[in-house]
């Protein structure tokens, strides 16, 4: 963080405002907080690690947003008006006019979205029809069929794991899906298989088959 784009940052900018330091760990702090980081590893190596949550923020970000030569830009303003070389009014008409922007583009870019949320993702299990990604999980395109791949998943959940999009893949093309660091209820961690069936209405079920035949 401390050389990204230093190319385009000026001397001095770090020092004055948001590439300090102090303020990058208050920032990162805050992304562990909402979900959008996760730490991992031993005591003595820990590295940081997008979470999905993380991931879909960075996916439908705007490019201007995530660049580092944005901020320098920011930077080098804020010490022109500092210095007096800039009117603070300058500089919040040209934020103003930057959200604005963007406001349109991602309206238009969630219009598209819409249409392509439907997707195919596998086949149903249950009936053969093809299963879409909607809002809330991934459903059986047969209106008759009550099979479903919920996102919020009980089953999921109790195994201290999500039902992400990957997950969903697997379980539909394989029928399966390997999970490592699965939680107890006690607190230990394993790891294990997730087997996908059906119920004799179409509903889906799981279950665990434990590694070494446990």
């Amino acid at each position: 963080m401390e050389t990204a784009s230093a190319d385009s940052i000026p001397e001095g900018v770090e020092r004055q405002g948001i590439g300090t330091p102090a303020t990058r760990a208050a920032t990162i702090e805050k992304l562990v907080q909402k979900g959008f980081l996760e730490r991992k590893g031993t005591k003595k190596t820990k590295v940081l690690l997008p979470t999905d949550k993380g991931k879909d923020l960075i996916t439908v970000m705007p490019e201007a947003i995530q660049s580092p030569e944005m901020t320098a830009d920011w930077e080098t303003k804020l010490l022109q008006i500092e210095h007096g070389e800039m009117e603070p009014g300058e500089f919040m008409t040209e934020i103003k006019e930057m959200i604005s922007s963007l406001v349109t583009t991602t309206e238009a870019a969630k219009g598209a979205n819409a249409l392509m949320k439907n997707k195919i993702i596998g086949v149903c299990p249950n009936c053969g029809k093809p299963v879409v990604e909607r809002e809330k999980g991934w459903f059986c395109e047969n209106r008759e069929c009550r099979f479903v791949l919920w996102k919020d998943n009980a089953f999921f959940k109790r195994l201290g794991k999500r039902l992400d999009a990957h997950v969903a893949d697997k379980l539909l093309r394989d029928g399966r899906v390997r999970l490592k660091d699965c939680k107890s209820v006690k607190g230990k961690t394993y790891n294990a298989t997730v087997l996908l069936g059906t119920e004799t209405d179409g509903r889906s079920k799981f279950s665990l088959e434990f590694e070494g035949g446990c």
